[in-house]
């Protein structure tokens, strides 16, 4: 024994290895000591072991030989220093980020999860474990002295500049910029196309005038959306290289001092699709979805576009238990350091699929399937923000999925998440309070049976929550105790709200849809809806108004950047469109509907195009469907008295409310 031991860590040492201690030669002699009256080890049958098959019978002197030789034999020296150094399941199975040493460590890593087989089990971080199935109660209303909470989004308050004043992309937090199709900065609007270019338009007095293009062709094949800050024009996007399998996403900055001949100053990719992006002063965050593929790359690459590099195995954690062969690629870059480009990137073995951030932190989440637990889960991440330093900082896992980034918000070091789950075969919905630690201080769970969250807004210390199956509850939730947030309220009203947008400290805008009844026990949209509550009271809600336009839908359904807020003259404008089929009783117009063989009639389809402004003070009024010819209008701007309005083919057209 003492010998083969000898030899065995030879094997170690010469390839760098320090064998564990439980393999030390003390240790297995007073093992092979302890079994000294067994002669015989028996192996459990399972299904390797076939019925009536002699079972093998080995000394553990002998077994342990053997073991020994076989690993040495089928893996060799390294594949034994592999299994020795493989990373530890409490490093990826608890509630901790695990950061690689070596390529080699991931390559290891991504092998086992071929067949989307992870290393060790699945452990929730936060022990965020299905409870009993339990009617919430609204709580008794206290009276703490605190407002219901302020406008906490810029589009209402910041563009008020003055009578002259320009429109701001709507936001959801306030001072970080989020990508969108048009910009202004009211003296000149910036619109990506169609055909992905960028067109720099002049805009004075309604007239506009084309300054130049920043085509979509060389650097960048896609040009998604962009961002504009003093001079300087950047375009996100998709680019597509020659002879590459992999896909780059990245940004390219261009100074536009001379609006009539942009000039590019550097750029940035890294691998990966676009999943969003943000921009905090100078430093634009750029969040990539990266797939590695089996015998590809094993890591992702960032950098100039013609020239990207590893990244190095320090710059990557990855979550406990990663399921997926997917990197979150998160890289800060400097739009401020002229042609020096300076960035800084990280990664997390995980994927994502919406983010919040704000101005210090940036939190991914992803959805997952934890075995035997029955049910969605949501995978956070979150990345401490400063300028270039960018630091992976902690990770948890609660139950749901989360509807969109209005359903995240950090306040005060808190972290709050709702989320929608299921129990006992029904939706249920949940809202979560997380420590700087992902660590949970509390939650408000179950409640909302068999609906599903459809929007949510945090303002301070309230959140207000919309659910949906045939009917719109708006809750309010008290989150102003971290510890035991409660529902103070809830009202219900016809349809649903997508977006909700505080109008004041005690008014609160849903823009959303109308249903009907399909006559089958079901609903169907019947057209856009909006929703103006009183949220004075919180403990009663109430609804003060509602709109609803037949057939109308809006990209601000499902798009916020296309809700557009002039606070000064305290308007807001949404684009819209009508396709209208409606059935007719004029015997004198009728037309056979043949395809149906029936004798139903309907008219011809009509369309009908262009932006819808409204007021909204105790009332939803000064309603103006302003018609426009062309195809269908996806932003509008104001800048002075003046809205242009952008449609599909890159056409503008421009005209001042009715009000």
């Amino acid at each position: 024994m003492s010998k083969d031991h000898e030899y065995i860590k030879e094997l170690f040492d010469s390839d760098g290895i320090k064998a564990p201690d439980s393999l030390s030669e003390e240790n297995m002699l007073a093992m092979l000591n302890a079994a000294e009256d067994k002669t015989t080890v028996e192996p459990k049958e399972d299904k390797h072991f076939e019925p009536g098959r002699a079972k093998a019978r080995l000394s553990l002197k002998k077994w342990a030989a053997v073991a020994a030789v076989a690993i040495i034999a089928v893996f060799g020296i390294s594949g034994l220093r592999d299994i020795l150094s493989s990373p530890p399941d409490t490093a990826l199975v608890g509630d901790e980020l695990y950061t690689f040493k070596s390529e080699s460590e991931i390559e290891r890593l991504l092998k086992s999860l071929d067949g989307s087989s992870g290393y060790g089990r699945f452990k929730l971080g936060n022990d965020f474990i299905d409870e009993e199935l339990v009617e919430y109660e609204t709580a008794p209303l206290e009276d703490s002295g605190a407002t219901s909470g302020t406008v906490s989004n810029s589009a209402t308050a910041k563009s008020a500049d003055a009578a002259g004043g320009h429109s701001e992309t709507y936001l959801q937090v306030d001072d970080v910029d989020e990508a969108d199709i048009v910009k202004t900065d009211g003296k000149y609007i910036y619109y990506v196309t169609d055909t992905r270019e960028v067109v720099i338009l002049s805009a004075d007095d309604g007239k506009t005038e084309k300054l130049s293009t920043i085509g979509s062709t060389g650097i960048e094949n896609y040009i998604s959306d962009i961002y504009v800050k003093g001079d300087r024009l950047v375009t996100v996007g998709t680019i597509y290289k020659d002879n590459s399998n992999d896909s780059y996403s990245g940004i390219v900055v261009y100074d536009i001092s001379d609006r009539s001949n942009p000039e590019m100053l550097y750029d940035f990719s890294q691998t990966g699709s676009i999943l969003s992006s943000r921009m905090v002063g100078d430093y634009i965050y750029l969040v990539t979805n990266d797939y590695v593929y089996r015998g590809g790359r094993p890591v992702p690459l960032c950098g100039s576009i013609d020239s990207p590099e590893k990244l190095g195995a320090s710059d990557i954690c990855c979550v406990p238990d990663p399921r997926t062969s997917s990197y979150i690629v998160l890289s800060a870059v400097d739009i401020s350091s002229g042609e020096q480009g300076r960035s800084a990137t990280k990664a997390v073995l995980g994927a994502s699929n919406e983010i919040y951030c704000n101005d210090h932190s940036l939190y991914c989440t992803s959805m997952e399937w934890p075995q035997d637990s029955g049910s969605y889960h949501t995978r956070i991440v979150r990345a401490d923000l400063d300028g270039l330093k960018v630091r992976i900082a902690a990770t948890a896992s609660v139950r749901g999925y989360v509807d969109s980034q209005f359903s995240m918000d950090e306040h005060d070091g808190y972290f709050r998440i709702a989320t929608t789950s299921q129990r006992a075969g029904m939706d249920v919905n949940n809202l979560y309070i997380l420590d700087s630690k992902l660590k949970e201080t509390g939650e408000v769970t179950g409640f909302a049976r068999n609906e599903s969250i459809k929007a949510v807004r945090f303002i301070g210390d309230k959140a207000y929550v919309i659910t949906y199956e045939a009917i719109d509850p708006l809750f309010i939730i008290d989150l102003s105790d971290p510890a035991s947030p409660r529902i103070e309220g809830e009202v219900k009203i016809d349809g649903f709200s997508t977006l909700l947008i505080p109008v004041s400290k005690d008014r609160l805008l849903g823009i959303g849809h109308a249903t009907g009844d399909n006559g089958y026990g079901g609903e169907y949209d019947s057209g856009l809806k909006l929703a103006l509550f009183d949220i004075s009271d919180p403990s009663q809600p109430k609804v003060m108004d509602s709109k609803e336009f037949k057939d109308m839908s809006s990209t601000a359904q499902y798009d916020h950047h296309a809700l557009m807020v002039n606070g000064e003259a305290g308007y807001f404008a949404i684009p819209y469109e009508v396709w209208s089929n409606e059935l007719i009783e004029d015997e004198d117009i009728l037309v056979e509907d043949e395809a149906e063989d029936t004798l139903a009639f309907t008219k011809p389809d009509t369309y009908d195009a262009g932006v819808l402004l409204f007021k909204a003070d105790d009332s939803i009024n000064s309603v103006d469907k302003h018609r426009l010819d062309g195809s269908s209008i996806l932003r509008s701007v104001y800048i002075g008295d003046w809205i242009y309005a952008l449609d599909a083919d890159g056409n503008v057209q421009s005209f001042k409310p009715a009000f």
